[in-house]
């Protein structure tokens, strides 16, 4: 299930609505004409570029006709409103149908072409279209073009009157549409199709994607907005020239889509605005002005080849990680009692082998047992067993790298699943805890298994909404129910409303007491997340099976029947040799953290595995 939230659910929505309000409001600050003049090329601009990215982006088709499409709105709309004298607003709306024509047509040579012959044939296309427009002088007015053609009208109010607000509002309302339309489109079963022909043709020929149907679509697709762009452009300006075949008009609009970043939707918006900006301020310094934009677009490609959308998203990315380590070092320090309380522990912060780490450690002579907590979570998830089982074992508890209040760590080195079970290790070996029970928790499991694979000391194991993995990564398809918040564990950024998805789901929605765990969502490091994942596909997994086929060491796993995430029937059909009870136990009716959404039955179950944990290392250690 591909994971798709509506546009108001993203990061994204908040950074747009406000980029459309300080749109709405410009003409209202800048009345001088020549100022909103800039600002309708720039969405002009936008609108071509973007589209232009739908086919060359997204759909990996080289398209040097591109311009074409808005050649054709712009001819469509002088030749329809002038020569024909059709009503300006239905010559508007003929143009895209025109210029869809021209690219389905563009199509029929392009299915059977790859590489450089593409973009051969796209531009001897252009051309062809340039000498067709120049040699119907009668109609296009030749070389030198059509001029005064029809202004756009409504009840009798010019769009250009009142320094062409009228005309503002139109361009910025084409832009919305515009965008709105590749949005919808690329998360769309078309979308998806278009990418998996770029991504890897072959595959998605054989897996029932028609090239020549998807092809046909992207180009078509790609021409609509600018035809209509074209045509806005003649009824705007009120001149059509062939200048528009030339290689400025090329030149510009393929270096707003390069500086944006090819294959985003909001890259080349973006360019648009700092390209036009940039240009309007260096307008002083003759030649040397595109010598300098020529310079920084060099510059961006090469330091942010993805273009100025990658360069900030690192930018946000950054600023993500500073803030979440401060908000670890915050909680460190001033929260200490909340944590204290729900713990009935102090915790302390030990250095690992990779980075400190928040810990929380009972003390005493007893049994250990270590419990690992889950993906975006912390420690303070266990506060119901340490209130429970303090007082007989030793209970040792600590929050991730990047989790809780441990400090982000180094993304490369700290964040995967055997730099968790290393950490499980060096704790191990630093606080004595001889042959610790090790719990693991959803991610926390598989460092659980992990640390048990590495033939580390170890009494006995128990994971809890963790599917055991046989072959990576056929069998995660197999063990993990296909819903939308699996993609959210593995994802960077979430938005306000992820977060909140996500805690609900992985710590159970009748927890509403658990703002610790809460919390924690919000605080942990996207990298984590991200880095984790990636990096599934370096573990050992077939190791990890040997443990559990071999029998040696006392097995449990309890998980919640209505667990959002695991497949039980997997979890079930799976080979233990040495497994509490005969096979895997689902309590009461809790989700993906029994612990926590029905901790007395779930602690009541955990003693009995713990009694037989015991009783089965002594009978192991008689025999």
């Amino acid at each position: 299930m591909k994971y798709a939230p509506p546009f108001h659910r993203t990061n994204g929505f908040w950074p747009v609505a406000i980029a459309l309000c300080v749109a709405a409001a410009l003409p209202l600050l800048f009345t001088e004409t020549y100022v909103r003049h800039i600002l309708i090329l720039i969405f002009v601009y936008a609108i071509l570029a973007s589209n232009w990215d739908l086919s060359l982006g997204y759909g990996g088709i080289v398209n040097f006709a591109h311009i074409a499409f808005f050649a054709i709105g712009l001819y469509t709309y002088g030749i329809a409103a002038k020569i024909f004298g059709l009503d300006p607003w239905l010559a508007l709306l003929l143009a895209p149908t025109l210029a869809m024509a021209f690219a389905a047509l563009l199509a029929i040579p392009v299915l059977r072409l790859e590489g450089i012959y593409v973009i051969l044939v796209t531009i001897a296309a252009a051309q062809l279209l340039f000498q067709l427009v120049v040699s119907q002088g009668d109609y296009t007015g030749g070389t030198s073009g059509m001029v005064l053609l029809p202004r756009l009208e409504i009840g009798g109010y010019r769009l250009s009157s009142d320094g062409r607000v009228g005309y503002y509002y139109l361009s910025l309302l084409l832009v919305v549409l515009s965008t709105i339309f590749l949005y919808k489109l690329e998360r769309s079963a078309l979308g998806r199709a278009i990418k998996a022909l770029r991504d890897n043709k072959y595959y998605a020929i054989s897996r029932g994607v028609s090239e020549g149907r998807i092809r046909l679509l992207t180009l078509c697709a790609s021409a609509i907005f600018p035809g209509l762009a074209g045509a806005f452009y003649g009824a705007y300006l009120r001149i059509a020239s062939p200048d528009v075949f030339g290689l400025g008009f090329l030149t510009i609009t393929l270096s707003i889509l390069l500086l944006g970043g090819v294959s985003t939707i909001w890259g080349p918006l973006i360019a648009a605005v700092v390209i036009t900006a940039f240009a309007e301020i260096l307008a002083d310094y003759g030649a040397w002005r595109n010598i300098i934009i020529a310079l920084m677009i060099i510059a961006v490609v090469v330091v942010y080849p993805g273009g100025l959308f990658a360069a900030m998203q690192e930018i946000w990315g950054i600023t993500t990680r500073l803030r979440t380590n401060a908000i670890a070092a915050w909680r460190r320090r001033f929260e200490a009692g909340s944590r204290r309380q729900a713990m009935g522990v102090k915790d302390r912060l030990l250095t690992t082998i990779h980075g400190p780490a928040s810990v929380c450690d009972t003390g005493g002579e007893g049994q250990a047992i270590v419990f690992v907590h889950g993906n975006s979570s912390c420690k303070e998830v266990f506060r119901r067993q340490f209130d429970e089982f303090a007082g007989q074992y030793r209970l040792v508890s600590f929050d991730l790298p990047g989790h809780g209040v441990s400090p982000n760590a180094d993304p490369e080195e700290d964040y995967s699943v055997e730099a968790y079970a290393e950490i499980i290790r060096d704790l191990v070996g630093r606080l004595n805890l001889n042959d610790p029970i090790v719990f693991g928790w959803s991610l926390g499991g598989y460092a659980a298994l992990e640390y048990a694979a590495q033939g580390n000391p170890i009494k006995a194991l128990a994971i809890c909404g963790t599917s055991p993995v046989n072959k990576f990564p056929d069998d995660m398809p197999r063990g993990y129910i296909p819903t939308p918040h699996m993609e959210l564990a593995g994802k960077r950024f979430h938005s306000p409303h992820e977060k909140r998805a996500y805690a609900t789901h992985t710590i159970g929605e009748n927890t509403p007491a658990e703002p610790l765990a809460r919390r924690a969502v919000w605080r942990t490091d996207g990298l984590a997340r991200e880095q984790v994942f990636a990096k599934l596909k370096t573990v050992d997994w077939p190791r990890q099976m040997r443990v559990l086929r071999e029998g040696k060491i006392p097995f449990a796993m309890i998980n919640g029947p209505a667990d959002p995430f695991i497949n039980h029937e997997y979890c079930r059909e799976l080979s233990y040799a040495n497994i509490w009870l005969g096979a895997p136990q689902n309590i009461g009716t809790a989700g993906h953290a029994p612990f926590l959404e029905e901790p007395e039955m779930f602690n009541s179950v955990f003693r009995d595995f713990l009694s037989w944990a015991e009783k089965d290392v002594e009978i192991q250690k008689i025999a």
